[in-house]
């Protein structure tokens, strides 16, 4: 049975926190939504714009058509950054998915554009490790699992092992693979869900552990 392993490149390669939480801020500025930095920094960690604002609607009084606005403005602001600046990247992970490459077909889901990551990826030296890159970016949550379902699908094997934040693991999980979180805190907006298995960092991801899976 060949295993493939799909992974969000977002907060677990590249440091992109600092980047999407300023956009997102501005663009809910421009519609008029004063929130607290920490508040909006909490809600989008690890998430789309579209989840992190399902996060916030408590405390937004935005229509449909403002909810969209503040989407694209911050997908736009976020990408204008990037187009200067790549962000910054973890060289111990990078390293670590390269070994991991060479024992199992990688594919990437991601919050960012196809086109951004595959730069990224360029950019840290994992374009050949990586064989299909599937963007997140402008969908609907309701979507994310089919996004997965695809990433897998385009790897040509048989069974997928997701590794992403705990908001996107469930959406992989809809589509069948088994799922690693980084890291061990709970996320208590995901109810109901609980990952396979949790580890502090991806050096013990391996396949002694994968088997288990």
């Amino acid at each position: 049975m060949r295993t493939a392993l799909v992974i969000e490149i977002e907060e677990l390669l590249f440091d992109t926190i600092t980047v999407r939480n300023s956009a997102l801020q501005e663009a809910l500025k421009q519609e008029g939504g004063t929130i607290e930095t920490d508040t909006v920094s909490v809600a989008h960690c690890g998430v789309p714009v579209a989840i992190a604002l399902d996060r916030l609607a408590p405390v937004l009084t935005l229509d449909a058509t403002g909810r969209d606005l503040v989407v694209h403005r911050a997908a736009e602001q976020a990408s204008r950054i990037f187009v200067m600046q790549a962000p910054s990247f973890h060289t111990a992970v990078r390293d670590a998915l390269m070994l991991l490459a060479a024992d199992f077909p990688l594919a990437v889901v991601t919050r960012a554009s196809a086109e951004e990551a595959q730069r990224w990826l360029e950019g840290a030296g994992l374009e050949a490790s990586v064989l299909t890159v599937r963007s997140l970016a402008g969908l609907d949550p309701a979507d994310y699992a089919a996004i997965w379902s695809d990433a897998l699908r385009r790897t040509h094997a048989t069974r997928g092992v997701a590794i992403a934040a705990p908001a996107l693991l469930r959406t992989a999980m809809l589509a069948g693979l088994r799922t690693i979180q980084l890291g061990d805190d709970p996320d208590p907006d995901v109810a109901g869900y609980h990952p396979d298995v949790r580890v502090k960092s991806l050096s013990q991801v391996d396949r002694a552990l994968l088997a288990t899976l």
